[in-house]
């Protein structure tokens, strides 16, 4: 029986320190893991996880001797403490905000603080310098705040559009850039996300990184990889929107179709191939650092933690399950396009399917009186968790821009009463043709709180509101409404309510 159990013991104590943190990042996996399924900016992140524990393999076969005494920290303790009572509320904000990137940054420094904080008690100061660069690497894969991440992707789309259009220049194509579009005789070549080289960018952060630490850089050369990595991608990407410029102006607008992806592939290509030969002309004579002893015994006060996670879950079950109850079905409502001879459904591509990945959605777009164009597009989402995350990521503050409009300024809220339902829109003014052109965007959800002081906006005086009152996996409903050809928004308000009131009708139950 000895024999049995010793071993079994021995594999307890080992492992066991590591049971916390490890349950810890599978949280933020699963909490990031919709993001990279759904936004292809990131979907690089589904490698992530894999390259974090093979740098922590690697940096733990040549980890140093534990300090003696360590786990008796006293601040480490407090501070672990600390990082476990967070938990509670950033995950009852976080039922009802799957999309909200501030916490998914909250989230993410909470587990690492908890973690690095573990290998503190563990090995001492030694560890936590040696294992901080494996533990920290999974921020990579962490979403940009909404923000900065749409400044940097407009900023690169114009970038490269201008670079593009300059070089076509030289080799005598006329081209002219319109914002993140390039037009030429033929038709205009959109310069997106992808053409930006924005995700190639962030995937080129993360492979620099991993680069420098399995080549074993020291830290400078690490720095001066990530620069010129990052210029580098630029290059790649001037390439591929140049290539595709040529291609249109030489072969039509449609063999963009058929080169499209083979240059694209291409540019990543030549990327991460500059980066891994720069990497390689860097690299050093690795340094023998001989497997020490392994970790102190289990800590006692990990059951407790696993105790506290049980308890964080089911808490905030139990809180959206007794607050559900007090939701209030909102009025069903569908759209049906005006009678209007000019009305055309209009097809919706496939790039957006994929990226909104709605239960149903439709779009038109007429005239009506002459010279005032409408379009519309109205989707709906069925209660499900993703279903939030993917309704706001259709914003016209980053769509419209991408299409070659200037966004001017965001206008006040309208609210438009249209029949059972009022509905609440945002509302936008751009620039299109030297005109304006007015957006205005409803988001209603298909439950409701039942008090009438609740905020709907995305401000985080509205995220903590919803997670208040309990409000999670309610279905949402999107109407958007673009009208040009007037030049006065209070003009374009009161015939954008008009149109509502007469698109707008109850929803026919389904047998």
């Amino acid at each position: 029986m000895n024999l049995w159990r010793m071993p079994r013991r021995f594999s307890l104590n080992r492992f066991s320190p590591w049971l916390v943190p490890g349950l810890l990042w599978l949280w933020l996996f699963s909490h990031l893991r919709v993001e990279w399924s759904l936004n292809p900016q990131y979907n690089y992140g589904w490698g992530v996880p894999f390259l974090a524990l093979l740098l922590f393999y690697f940096r733990w076969q040549r980890r140093p001797a534990p300090e003696i005494g360590a786990r008796n920290n006293a601040m480490a303790k407090v501070s672990m403490a600390f990082a476990l009572a967070l938990l509670f509320p950033i995950r009852v904000i976080e039922e009802a905000n799957p999309d909200w990137r501030l916490l998914s940054w909250v989230l993410a420094f909470c587990v690492i603080d908890f973690s690095l904080l573990t290998i503190l008690r563990a090995g001492g100061a030694r560890w936590l310098k040696h294992f901080a660069f494996p533990v920290c690497f999974p921020l990579v894969a962490v979403p940009w705040p909404v923000q900065f991440e749409n400044f940097v992707v407009q900023t690169m789309m114009r970038a490269v559009a201008s670079v593009a259009v300059e070089i076509a220049g030289w080799f005598g194509v006329g081209a002219y850039q319109l914002g993140n579009v390039i037009q030429l005789r033929n038709g205009f070549v959109g310069v997106d996300e992808a053409c930006s080289g924005v995700k190639t960018l962030q995937a080129g952060i993360m492979v620099a990184l991993v680069l420098g630490e399995l080549l074993r850089l020291r830290w400078n050369r690490r720095i001066a990889l990530l620069v010129l990595g990052c210029g580098w991608v630029f290059v790649c990407n001037v390439f591929r929107a140049t290539a595709l410029v040529f291609v249109a102006a030489n072969s039509g607008l449609d063999a963009l179709s058929h080169w499209h992806d083979a240059i694209g592939t291409a540019a990543l290509i030549g990327g991460m191939a500059g980066m891994l030969g720069l990497a390689w002309l860097w690299k050093g004579e690795p340094r023998d650092d001989p497997r020490k002893s392994g970790p102190p015994r289990i800590f006692p006060a990990q059951w407790g933690a696993l105790a506290w996670l049980a308890l964080v879950f089911a808490g905030t079950e139990f809180w959206y399950r007794n607050q559900e109850r007090q939701l209030i079905e909102s009025p069903a409502w569908q759209v049906s396009w005006p009678q209007n001879e000019t009305v055309a459904p209009l097809p919706i591509p496939d790039s957006t399917r994929v990226i909104l990945h709605y239960d149903d959605a439709k779009t038109a777009a007429w005239e009506a009186p002459r010279g005032v164009h409408w379009w519309a597009f109205f989707a709906h989402w069925k209660p499900q968790r993703a279903a939030l995350q993917l309704v706001r990521s259709h914003s016209p503050e980053i769509c419209l821009p991408a299409i070659g409009r200037t966004f001017r300024t965001a206008r006040p809220d309208v609210n438009v009463p249209a029949g059972l339902v009022s509905l609440d829109f945002r509302s936008y003014e751009f620039e299109q043709n030297g005109r304006p052109l007015f957006v205005f965007v409803c988001i209603q959800e298909d439950k409701l709180a039942a008090s009438a002081a609740e905020s709907e906006e995305w401000n985080m005086r509205g995220r903590l509101l919803a997670a208040l009152h309990g409000k999670r996996n309610l279905g949402q409903r999107l109407l958007e409404i673009a009208v040009t050809g007037m030049d006065d928004f209070a003009e374009a308000k009161a015939a954008v309510a008009k149109t509502v009131g007469e698109i707008v009708a109850k929803e026919k139950p389904t047998r």
